[in-house]
């Protein structure tokens, strides 16, 4: 089912800069733990280690929910030394439970997989990714693959390279809300809202996201596929691109 596998790359390894990270400027007074496109040694100067800059990194993830931060502070985590991550492994493996939010949810499950499978609580030491890839083809905007399948409830890691010479995103959407979801980027335009936000509209439709990545960078998009059967929108909303940037989840 679905595209090409994608390695899973060492621990410690964050599959590329996720918001951002190459020549793009910074935009002054953004919020280390909730906004987009904040440099990761920012975020974790954020942090409050207590008692350890994993179990800060878990806190800040717990209070961002659904803020632009998130899909970067689930890397950060994921990243830190399994020493970190220990005791914090049943506290994350209860939150990977279906009734919590999406996010939550995806970025416990990102962390567990970091540990071994005997370290790990019972319930999720069989816990593993489907993993997706992509690749964005320079000059064409768009994707290729461009559609793929899971099983309703999978945990999904989704990879993408950026050869191109532009920055692209990558936004996880509700069915048939490709229009909305892109007419709603495009009217941010490229003003200081929109390049706030990394042209990542507000609306309860947008399920995940992975920020804007460099050209010649890669990112990971983490998230709990849908439990219904449905199609889902993939869609790359930074300004002029979602007509063309577009693709499908097809869950199962």
């Amino acid at each position: 089912m679905g595209g090409p596998t994608l390695a899973e790359p060492p621990a410690g390894d964050h599959g590329g800069h996720l918001h951002g990270g190459g020549p793009a400027a910074p935009i002054s007074g953004l919020d280390p733990l909730k906004d987009a496109g904040v440099p990761e040694a920012d975020r974790l100067k954020a942090v409050a280690p207590d008692p350890s800059v994993a179990a800060g990194l878990w806190k800040a993830i717990q209070a961002c929910d659904r803020c632009l931060a998130a899909n970067d502070l689930a890397a950060l985590l994921a990243a830190r030394p399994a020493a970190e991550l220990e005791p914090l492994a049943v506290e994350l493996a209860a939150a990977t439970a279906s009734a919590n939010p999406p996010v939550i949810r995806a970025a416990a499950a990102r962390a567990l997989v970091r540990l071994r499978a005997d370290t790990r609580p019972e319930p999720v030491r069989a816990l593993a990714p489907r993993q997706l890839a992509t690749t964005c083809v320079p000059g064409r905007m768009a994707w290729d693959p461009k559609e793929f399948t899971v099983a309703p409830g999978e945990l999904v890691r989704l990879g993408m390279e950026n050869p191109d010479s532009m920055q692209h995103n990558m936004l996880l959407t509700a069915p048939g809300s490709l229009s909305e979801i892109g007419v709603a980027a495009e009217k941010m335009g490229e003003g200081l809202e929109g390049k706030r936000r990394q042209f990542v509209p507000d609306s309860p439709k947008v399920r995940a996201v992975m920020g804007l990545v460099e050209p010649g960078r890669s990112g990971e998009l983490w998230f709990y596929a849908p439990d219904k059967p449905g199609t889902w929108v993939l869609v790359c909303t930074y300004p002029g691109h979602y007509r063309m940037m577009h693709g499908k989840l097809k869950v199962k």
